[in-house]
C-alpha cells in the first residue's frame, strides 16, 4: 500500500472528475460496516444457490447431455473464477459502496458507470422476476389449482416488507438462508453418491448408467456433431444464470467488517466453492437421472416447481415419496431468499444511481427511517412482469427470465474486467505498483483478459438458436429476451455520452487515492482490535468462513 498511499500528496494538482454532483461521495464510509467474514462467505455462496441450480440445471440436462453440461459448467467456473481475480484486487483495495459501479465510473468515464450501475439494477431485477416466477411453480407442486397471480402477489407483499421494514435483519436473515441453501445442496450431492452405489429403496447400484444410454451428449437443434456442440453452447446460458458469486463479494465489501482480511478471504474460496457446488452438482444431475427422461421433459415444458427438478424426479424414480415435499418447502424457501436478496440490491443499486444524478431524483429519496421507499416501489413495479405467468406459464416465462439475467450478469462482468484493466493502465501510467497490494489476484492482466473475452463471446453468442430457423418462424421473443441488455447498456452509454459529453479517464490523470485514508484508519482499527476466537468450534468456523 506504501506505493499508493505516497502519491496521495503528489494528486492535489491534478483534476479529478470521478462523481460530478457530490465529489467521491461514493467513497466514504456513510454506511456501517456491520457484515461479519461468515455473512460475506455466505452471502456471496447463497445469494446464488438458488432455482438456478436447482431446477434450472435440468433444462441444461435435456438440452446438452450430462457430459456436455459438465464441461460447460466447468469452463463457467473457471471463467467466473478468473473475473473474481481483478473482483478481489479492486474490492479489497477500494472497499467502497458501490463497488464496480463505483470502479467503472472512477476508472472508465461516468457514461460507464451509469450504464454499469442500470444493468446491475436490470440484472437484479430479473434475476428476481425469474426467483418469483419460480416461487409460483413451487407452490403449484402442492396446489396446482390455485392461480399464478396468488403466488407472485404473496412474492411481491413479502419484498416489500422485508425491504421497507426489516432492513436491519437482511445480513443476519441472509446467513441462515444461505447456511440451508448450503446444507441442502451437500445433502443433494451426498445422496446421489450413496443412492448410485446402490444406497436406495430399489437397491439399484445404477452408477454412470444414463451416461452410456441415453448418452454423454445430446444433439440440439441439428443432428450430428454440430447438434452436440450446440448443446454444449446453449449450456452457457443456464450456467451463467446459475452461477455467481465475484459481484456479491465486491458489492459487500462496502459495508463488510475488516474488508482488507474478509474480502481476500472470501476470493481465495471462490474455486473451492465454485468445484464443490456447481461442477460437483452438475455432475450428480447427469447421474441421478436420464436427459430423455419424460418426466423431466413434461416437467421442464410445464412448469418451474419441483415437478421440473432432476433431483427430485430422480428420487421419486427411485421409490422416494416424502422428500419431494420437504425439498419443495427448502427451494421455496431458496428462492424468496435468493429474490428478497436481488431486490435489496437493485433498490441499492437505483437509490445510489438517483443520488448521483444519473437517475430520476425522485428514485433518490428516502423515508424517516432511511428506506428508499420510491426506488423499492419502482423495483417492485417491474417486478409484477413476472404477473405474466398467468398468460403464458410459468415454465415460459422462467425461461425468459433466464435469458434476460443470463445476458445482464455477463454485462456486470464485462464491466468488472474492463475497470481493473483501465486501473492497471492507471497504476503503470503514474508508476505504481501492485506488489503491496491487500489482495494480488492469480495470473493478472491474463485472467482479466480471459474474463472480458469469454464474456462478450458468450453475450453476443447467447441467442444464437433463433437464427437456426428450423420451423420456418423468425422466435421475436427469443431475440428480445437474449439481446434486450446489451441493447439497454449500449443505449445508457452512448446517450450518457452524447448529452453530458464525459471524457474517458486518462490513465496519467486518473484519480488512485481517493477514499484510500479512511478506508486504511479502518484497517488499522482492525489491526488493534480484532480478537480471533479462542475455542476450537470459534476456530474452525474462522478456517471454514
Amino acid at each position: 500500500m506504501s506505493d499508493i498511499e505516497s502519491k496521495t500528496s503528489k494528486t492535489e494538482g491534478v483534476v479529478v472528475s470521478t462523481l460530478e454532483v457530490d465529489q467521491h461521495d461514493t467513497s466514504r464510509m456513510d454506511t456501517t460496516r456491520g457484515l461479519k467474514s461468515r455473512h460475506i462467505q455466505l452471502i456471496s455462496i447463497g445469494g446464488v444457490i438458488g432455482t438456478g441450480l436447482f431446477i434450472g440445471s435440468g433444462r441444461a440436462l435435456v438440452m446438452a447431455g450430462p457430459l456436455s453440461c459438465l464441461l460447460a459448467y466447468s469452463i463457467f467456473c473457471l471463467i467466473v473464477w478468473a473475473i473474481s481475480q481483478p473482483a478481489g484486487e479492486l474490492a479489497s483495495l477500494y472497499a467502497v459502496n458501490g463497488s464496480f459501479v463505483h470502479w467503472t465510473h472512477r476508472f472508465i468515464d461516468p457514461a460507464a458507470g451509469t450504464a454499469c450501475g442500470w444493468n446491475y439494477a436490470y440484472a437484479c431485477i430479473a434475476f428476481g422476476c425469474a426467483d418469483i416466477v419460480a416461487v409460483t411453480g413451487l407452490f403449484q407442486y402442492w396446489l396446482p389449482d390455485t392461480s399464478p397471480a396468488i403466488w407472485v402477489s404473496f412474492c411481491l407483499v413479502v419484498f416489500f416488507c422485508l425491504n421497507a421494514f426489516a432492513v436491519r435483519l437482511y445480513g443476519e436473515a441472509e446467513f441462515y438462508f444461505a447456511s440451508g441453501k448450503v446444507i441442502l445442496i451437500i445433502g443433494f450431492i451426498i445422496f446421489t453418491f450413496i443412492a448410485m452405489l446402490g444406497g436406495n429403496p430399489e437397491h439399484d447400484r445404477f452408477g454412470f448408467r444414463y451416461w452410456n444410454e441415453p448418452g454423454p451428449m445430446v444433439e440440439y437443434l441439428v443432428s450430428g456433431s454440430l447438434g452436440r456442440f450446440l448443446g454444449f453452447w446453449g449450456v452457457f446460458r443456464i450456467a451463467a444464470f446459475s452461477i455467481g458469486g465475484p459481484e456479491f463479494v465486491s458489492m459487500c465489501s462496502g459495508e463488510a467488517e475488516n474488508p482488507r482480511q474478509t474480502i481476500p478471504k472470501a476470493i481465495r474460496r471462490v474455486f473451492w466453492r465454485l468445484a464443490t457446488f456447481y461442477v460437483l452438482g452438475i455432475l450428480c444431475v447427469g447421474i441421478l437421472i436420464a436427459s430423455n427422461d419424460p418426466d423431466l421433459i413434461d416437467g421442464i415444458a410445464n412448469g418451474t416447481g419441483v415437478g421440473a427438478s432432476p433431483f427430485v424426479i430422480g428420487m421419486e424414480h427411485l421409490g422416494i415419496r416424502v422428500l419431494p415435499h420437504i425439498i419443495n418447502a427448502v427451494i421455496i424457501t431458496s428462492a424468496t431468499s435468493c429474490g428478497n436478496s436481488f431486490i435489496f440490491v437493485a433498490v441499492r443499486s437505483i437509490h445510489a444511481l438517483a443520488r448521483q444524478g444519473q437517475a430520476p431524483r425522485v428514485l433518490g429519496y428516502t423515508t424517516k427511517r432511511g428506506v428508499p421507499l420510491a426506488a423499492l416501489l419502482f423495483v417492485l413495479a417491474i417486478c409484477s412482469l413476472s404477473y405474466m405467468t398467468v398468460d403464458r406459464g410459468a415454465a415460459v416465462v422462467f425461461g425468459w427470465f433466464i435469458d434476460l439475467a443470463s445476458v445482464a450478469a455477463l454485462i456486470n462482468y464485462f464491466w468488472i474486467c474492463l475497470a481493473w484493466i483501465r486501473w492497471d493502465a492507471g497504476m503503470k501510467a503514474q508508476g505504481l505498483s501492485r506488489e503491496n497490494l491487500p489482495f494480488r489476484g492469480i495470473l493478472m492482466p491474463y485472467s482479466a483478459w480471459f474474463g472480458l473475452v469469454w464474456c462478450v463471446l458468450l453475450a453476443v453468442t447467447n441467442g444464437f438458436a433463433v437464427f437456426i430457423n428450423i420451423d420456418g418462424d423468425f422466435n421475436i421473443q427469443g431475440f428480445f429476451t437474449a439481446y434486450f441488455g446489451i441493447a439497454l447498456s449500449l443505449c445508457i452509454y452512448f446517450g450518457w455520452k452524447l448529452f453530458k459529453r464525459p471524457a474517458l479517464r486518462k490513465a496519467r490523470d486518473m484519480d488512485l487515492t481517493s477514499g484510500l485514508e479512511e478506508i486504511d484508519a479502518d484497517e488499522e482499527y482492525w489491526k488493534q482490535n480484532y480478537q480471533p476466537p479462542t475455542t476450537r468450534w470459534g476456530k474452525f468456523v474462522d478456517w471454514l468462513l
